[in-house]
C-alpha cells in the first residue's frame, strides 16, 4: 500500500461492552514515561490488526469503549469525535485518550 500512516487495533468484548485498543504502529511493545508514571504499550492489548489509519473509523461503528495512544492515532479519532482532544492527556510527548461511546 501507499506511503501512509499505520496503527495497530485490537478489539477487546466483554458482555455488552467492545473495548477498542488503538495505538500508532511504531508505540507497539514500547514504554511511555512521563515523571514517575510509566505506560506499556503490551502487545497483549494493543496488538491486534495492522491497518493503515485510514481504515480505522470501521472499528469505532461497533466500540463502546476507546483506548487509545500515540498523536497519529488520537489525532485521526478527533476527526470524528469532537471531544477527542479535550479529552486527551499528553504522557512523554505521546497523546493518549480513553472514551466512552454510546
Amino acid at each position: 500500500m501507499g506511503g501512509g500512516k499505520w496503527c495497530y487495533v485490537k478489539v477487546h468484548r466483554r458482555g455488552k461492552d467492545v473495548l477498542v485498543a488503538i495505538c500508532d504502529e511504531e508505540l507497539l511493545g514500547s514504554e511511555i514515561r512521563a515523571g514517575d508514571l510509566r505506560l506499556r504499550i503490551r502487545e497483549e492489548f494493543y496488538g491486534g490488526e495492522r491497518i493503515p489509519l485510514s481504515q480505522l473509523k470501521e472499528y469505532l461503528r461497533e466500540a463502546t469503549i476507546v483506548n487509545a495512544i500515540g498523536n497519529d492515532v488520537v489525532k485521526e479519532l478527533a476527526k470524528w469525535v469532537d471531544v477527542v482532544m479535550e479529552a486527551a492527556v499528553e504522557l512523554g510527548g505521546v497523546l493518549h485518550v480513553q472514551l466512552l461511546l454510546k
